[in-house]
């Protein structure tokens, strides 16, 4: 996995400069762009560039950088500054456990405030595009139609406490969703599992749709443990 240091800009030509007055907008933004691997890991994220890539003052700058190692998506290395920190699959898969658990009690809540319309977002969301999308090799499409549809039902769990714990759990781990999402079987399986779960949600039947999850879940470890060494 390739481990050069980059900064901010990442290893593309610097985009134009983005007025993301909110501090939680950039948050969003640099979250997504290190789970992408537009920022490898050990990219460097120096509080300057940061404030002049977003027009933002170098005190927001710090209230980003903080929030970001809070959520361990960086750390602070001496006279280095903000670095974004590398993979470790034994921590994954130790988040993938607790992330188990988590999903089990926002399937459960979820079930009880869903409507008919939400459920028919849902299906359409799991629906023919999302094996589309892995026949035409759209990776990065049909792992951001799974984050949709996991963030819907966290969403609809309508828990704040939850919430935060989960997103926490998943801004760890997208960057090794995207990995096993590639590995041969996975996606297939992942697509029936997911079909599986909602089907089990809509019929209102919570012991089966927590089944699910824990299947989602396992498999993906088992995934991990499998092809550690490519991930």
């Amino acid at each position: 996995m390739a481990t050069r240091s980059s900064t901010v800009r990442g290893n593309k030509p610097a985009a134009p400069k983005r007025k993301l007055v909110s501090t939680q907008a950039v948050v969003r933004d640099v979250r997504d762009r290190i789970a992408s691997q537009s920022l490898l890991p050990g990219s460097r994220i120096p509080e300057e560039d940061l404030a002049q890539h977003y027009g933002i003052t170098r005190a927001k700058a710090r209230e980003v950088l903080a929030t970001l190692e809070d959520r361990g998506l960086v750390e602070r290395v001496p006279n280095k500054g903000a670095v974004v920190v590398p993979v470790d699959m034994q921590t994954t898969y130790r988040l993938y456990e607790v992330r188990e658990a988590l999903d089990g009690l926002s399937v459960r809540l979820a079930m009880k405030n869903a409507r008919s319309e939400d459920w028919k977002e849902l299906q359409q969301w799991l629906g023919p595009p999302f094996e589309e999308s892995l026949r035409n090799g759209d990776i990065e499409g049909h792992v951001d139609t799974i984050m949709r549809f996991r963030y819907r039902i966290t969403e609809l769990a309508g828990n704040p406490i939850l919430s935060d714990l989960i997103e926490r759990i998943y801004e760890r781990t997208r960057v090794t969703m995207r990995r096993v999402a590639v590995l041969p079987g996975r996606a297939e399986a992942g697509i029936k599992q997911y079909r599986e779960l909602l089907a089990a949600m809509m019929r209102g039947d919570a012991d089966a749709a927590e089944r699910c999850v824990r299947e989602l879940n396992s498999s993906a470890r088992e995934y991990i443990l499998r092809y550690k060494e490519y991930l």
